[in-house]
């Protein structure tokens, strides 16, 4: 335990380093506004690069981007849990399933970069491509996911702010929120990434200081360690339904898409996205083998004292003294901090677009964008403040963020397959379409009901019917998780490829009417 002065010391000197950062940050988006009020009054590349940054961060900035805002708070409760529950299956498959989106954004980044230059995320590339119906669709599903990633992190903070020091998760959840929105709606997208450096600096020095401390000093009785470190079924399910699940949410998470066009060249994209993905990896795999190990120690006590495998992490730091303790904290804040505004200015990536496509001035787009800023914050915290006081909520990250997966992944083989000319708007959506009903339909066949169906969209984890596997642990999460890209990419091929040949028809059937008319004419004349 950590004292509630030293908790609060924490919290605010590492919100003060971030909001220094982004205030620095701040002053460069004045110097660009003011510059161009000074100019061509229709010309809003100020607005612009408070929303995208676009083309200024070169690779070691990109890399510690990439790094920091997607290790969030949730690492230290969901790598552990994971390899606490599913042995070396799971660890690789939740350290390969974090890494992988950004090998995916070193060949689809330039891609889109290349189809939209003038684009802030994928939503906009989705409205070229499909038109704005499905744009619309896309961004409601992604808004929802970035949204649930924010409400786990911050109910994270709040937990461990509670747990490590017994002060309100209040305490820790409102700075966080606060402060981030402060400073990402002063200095947009810029700060988040200047943020993002010093951020990934101090987490990786610090990650390695804890997981030294922390693997020190292990009490494991003989053969304990078999028991856990092992290649089970049920793990290899779980390296399955992670890597779907996460590989087919991370691609719509906006944050990333907005580093893709921040990034100043193709080069420095991918040495960014390759960075990144070897310190996540590194980072995940560490983390699992901590629950790998607290889980082998726990067997090897006289009665167990790991019941929420959550805290598997925790529970090895229970024998560290307290200054090892504030460190961990420390990297919490920074963590969920890192995310937090990630996700912020990825939320506000959304709209940016239309926003700066209207008629208004380059101050009130700023201003427009703060308002949602505020509009997604708010409900946020009060759902993360609502989490924390239900344990059994609170501690199942892990699946909430698969309900998001489930959601997103249901949109990712359409969307995606739209970089081939042959796919139609129509086939997109029928594939989007199937997916939820495929996902309803299976809960309604396994357990008799439509409510059932409804609740397979929590996986079983949230909700009136309790089965005995549920979650990530279940074996229906992995078959649901695979067959959802497959039904999705089969119908939206299917559909689409009527629409071409029936447009082939047509076109065909129009040549020989006009060829007859032309006949037609020739007899008449003669």
């Amino acid at each position: 335990m950590i004292s509630e002065t030293a908790a609060y010391v924490i919290v605010y000197v590492v919100l003060a380093a971030c909001s220094c950062v982004a205030v620095s940050a701040g002053y460069f988006v004045f110097q660009v506004l003011r510059k161009d009020s000074s100019g061509n009054d229709g010309d809003k590349s100020g607005a612009d690069f408070w929303y995208s940054a676009r083309g200024t961060q070169g690779p070691v900035s990109l890399g510690l981007s990439f790094f920091s805002s997607a290790m969030g708070g949730w690492v230290l409760f969901s790598a552990p849990e994971v390899g606490a529950l599913s042995g070396w299956w799971g660890i690789i498959g939740y350290a390969l399933a974090s890494s992988l989106p950004f090998v995916l954004f070193m060949w689809l980044g330039p891609i889109i970069r290349r189809r939209f230059t003038g684009g802030f995320c994928l939503t906009d590339w989705v409205r070229q491509r499909f038109g704005r119906p499905l744009q619309l669709y896309v961004s409601l599903v992604t808004v929802f996911y970035m949204w649930v990633y924010m409400v786990a992190e911050l109910t994270s903070i709040g937990n461990l702010v509670r747990d490590l020091s017994g002060l309100s998760p209040l305490n820790a959840l409102l700075p966080v929120s606060l402060i981030t929105m402060l400073y990402t709606g002063l200095s947009g997208l810029p700060g988040s990434i200047w943020t993002d450096r010093l951020q990934g600096v101090i987490m990786v020095i610090f990650i390695i200081v804890t997981i030294i401390a922390c693997f020190g000093g292990l009490h494991i009785a003989e053969g304990k360690w078999g028991e856990v470190a092992t290649w089970s079924d049920k793990g290899f399910e779980s390296l399955v339904t992670l890597i779907l699940a996460v590989v087919g949410a991370e691609l719509f998470n906006m944050g990333s898409w907005q580093r893709v066009y921040a990034a100043e060249s193709v080069a420095a994209l991918r040495k960014g996205c390759a960075l990144g993905a070897v310190l996540i990896f590194l980072t995940m795999f560490l983390f699992g083998l901590s629950g790998m190990l607290a889980e082998a120690q726990d067997r090897s006590r006289p009665e167990s004292t790991l019941v929420i495998k959550a805290l598997a992490f925790f529970d090895l730091l229970t024998t560290q003294n307290a200054g090892i303790q504030g460190l961990v904290f420390a990297l919490a804040v920074c963590m969920v901090a890192s995310t937090v505004d990630s996700l912020q200015t990825g939320l506000i990536s959304v709209l940016s677009k239309d926003i700066l496509g209207t008629t208004l001035t380059q101050v009130q787009s700023l201003i427009v964008g703060q308002l949602f800023l505020v509009a997604v914050n708010v409900p946020a915290i009060i759902m993360a403040s609502e989490s924390t006081k239900d344990p059994a909520l609170g501690w199942n990250i892990i699946n909430l963020f698969l309900v998001a997966d489930l959601i997103a992944l249901s949109i990712a083989m359409p969307i995606f397959m739209g970089m081939v000319p042959m796919m139609t708007q129509n086939g997109a959506f029928a594939g989007c379409f199937a997916g939820l009903l495929m996902i309803m339909g299976f809960g309604w066949v396994e357990f008799g009901t439509f409510v059932a169906g409804l609740e397979m969209f929590t996986l079983m984890a949230f909700g009136n019917i309790k089965p005995l596997e549920y979650g990530l642990g279940a074996s229906r999460t992995c078959i649901i998780f695979v067959l959802l890209p497959i039904v999705t990419g089969v119908v939206t091929y299917v559909v689409s490829w009527m629409e071409r040949v029936a447009e082939k028809f047509s076109v065909n059937d129009g040549t020989a009417e006009k060829a007859a008319l032309a006949v037609g004419q020739q007899d008449v004349t003669v």
